[in-house]
């Protein structure tokens, strides 16, 4: 059976009438499937009551229960399709009674093919406008519900009753809004949508999903939805995000959870805000709640101005230029910290990021011929920078640049202090996945001599040195935050907790967990 076709039902207690009706019709070709064959009323109003065919062509005299009692309660329990009965001459007061139930359509027997063909052809084309028609209501309902949650998102002066709300099954107990976006730098990769994360948590019927503000929305309706959602967050708080997770490759916020739908609105805006505050995320973090707005209320916020941010670009350029790594990292973060603060959006910190980055390389290339090959082409810089999702992202090339060009100074001004820069190095990236054989080359070494040369300057080995600074940073994150410990050993530079313990019990001699409870006083 076709969707396209029309469905039918042959009702008669004679079988070799039902087969000449499938006979002596090209049903196919009219646009109908003879799906349902009926050998009396009771079963032809069981089948009408279960699978609704769309036309049911009957007999009028049928066993058990008359065919005029068939029609007649399956009227009653507001079965809309089409009759065509049939019957004798001697039969036809008797057929007339079935016009007060919407029949129109009576055929004596023996059937006549083309008077039956062009009832059926007739019936074709009413019901295919029928179907026109319902489908452009549907339409406009649907564009008139979308309509209406997005102004429940952006208003709450929406004047609706409870009873329009019904209708249009909006009204619930509990509402909140989330917002998502997806992405990936790695176009081969799977790209998750929310909804599909979500499927295994909440029924698609309990929550509606738009476009705004060029995002992602999901409205989450009723107690259970939010319960659900909530237990959603908690089993990936519970995991630790690997590369190939699907939250990897998206950012949600989410706001408060609200009574009633004109308070749906304060939900969006929070959701909205917190996704406005994605771009400047630390690594790793793939989701805000409204917990989090209070925070960043409390927060002094900073004025940026052009002045202000050519400042920092001359500084950053001076400290490169007199090779101090240490200098120029400090510079960059606390430029960072003060656009993190700012109210600046992650448009205009893009073009000035970009304007900076091409500054950068105006003046060094100017001053070091010999510079050319640290810096791309300007269309790969903005397209680089343009496709970034984090600002934090944007500082690690900065980085890179900076450390590149204060090698390349010292170069100029002989061998002076480079394990010194070698340990800022590791103290401002212990996180990413640092060894000598990765960190040697930046310094112009291969990584054995390197090695040897580090300890003897820095007074421990270049993997001790890691370690302590590592163990040293997840201290920090142990005592200031309720971060989980699987998490912590990630953000500090290890890819297994297991091994992060055991590190941690040998330079402190006692486990992270313990640690963090002796230092909260527990």
């Amino acid at each position: 059976m076709q969707d396209s076709k029309i469905s039918v039902m042959i009702a008669d207690d004679e079988e070799n009438i039902r087969a000449g009706l499938k006979c002596i019709m090209d049903w196919d070709d009219l646009g109908y499937s003879v799906d349902y064959e009926a050998e009396n009323g009771e079963q032809a109003l069981d089948i009408i009551e279960k699978s609704k065919p769309e036309v049911v062509v009957m007999d009028l005299n049928m066993p058990r229960i008359q065919g005029i009692d068939v029609i007649k309660k399956a009227r009653e329990k507001g079965y809309p399709g089409r009759f065509i009965i049939l019957s004798g001459y001697s039969d036809f007061k008797y057929a007339q009674s079935a016009i007060k139930y919407g029949v129109t359509n009576y055929l004596t027997k023996p059937v006549d093919e083309d008077e039956l063909q062009k009832t059926l052809e007739d019936i074709g084309r009413d019901l295919s406008l029928e179907k026109e028609e319902e489908g452009k209501l549907q339409n406009i309902r649907k564009k008139a519900r979308d309509s209406v949650i997005q102004d429940l998102l952006r208003s709450n002066e929406l004047d609706l009753s409870i009873e329009e709300l019904g209708k249009m099954k909006l009204m619930y107990d509990k509402y909140q809004v989330v917002v998502y976006e997806t992405y990936h730098t790695d176009r081969q990769r799977p790209e998750y949508k929310l909804p599909e994360l979500l499927s295994a948590f909440i029924d698609a019927r309990d929550y509606e999903s738009c476009i705004m503000n060029e995002r992602a929305v999901i409205l989450l309706k009723g107690k259970a939805a939010v319960s659900r959602f909530r237990k959603f967050l908690e089993y990936y708080d519970k995991r630790p995000i690997q590369e190939d997770s699907p939250l990897d490759a998206i950012f949600l916020t989410y706001g408060r959870c609200v009574d009633k739908a004109c308070d749906i609105k304060i939900s969006c805006d929070e959701a909205m805000k917190l996704s406005d505050r994605r771009f400047f995320g630390d690594m790793g973090v793939h989701k805000m709640g409204y917990e989090e707005l209070q925070v960043l209320s409390s927060q002094n916020k900073s004025v940026i101005t052009k002045d202000i941010l050519r400042d920092y670009t001359q500084k950053i350029i001076g400290f490169m230029q007199a090779g101090s790594i240490d200098r120029t990292l400090e510079t960059l973060n606390e430029m960072k910290a003060c656009l993190c603060a700012s109210n600046e959006n992650s448009t205009a910190i893009r073009i000035y990021m970009t304007d900076m980055i091409l500054e950068i390389k105006n003046q060094i290339s100017r001053i070091y011929q010999e510079s050319g090959d640290i810096f791309a082409e300007n269309s790969e810089i903005i397209d680089f920078l343009e496709t970034r999702f984090y600002l934090y992202e944007i500082f690690e090339y900065i980085q890179d640049i900076a450390f590149k060009v204060v090698q390349m100074v010292r170069g100029r001004q002989g061998a002076r202090s480079t394990m010194e820069d070698a340990a800022a190095y590791v103290d401002h990236n212990y996180f990413k996945n640092l060894t000598l054989e990765v960190v040697a080359p930046l310094f112009g070494y291969n990584n054995v001599y390197f090695g040897k040369v580090f300890s003897k300057e820095i007074g421990v080995s270049f993997n001790t040195y890691l370690n302590k600074k590592r163990i040293e940073e997840a201290k920090k994150l142990l005592t200031s935050s309720d971060i989980k410990i699987y998490d912590i050993a990630e953000r500090v530079g290890y890819s297994d907790v297991d091994y992060f313990g055991r590190k941690f019990r040998s330079m402190e001699g006692i486990s992270p967990a313990d640690y963090r409870k002796k230092a909260k006083g527990k």
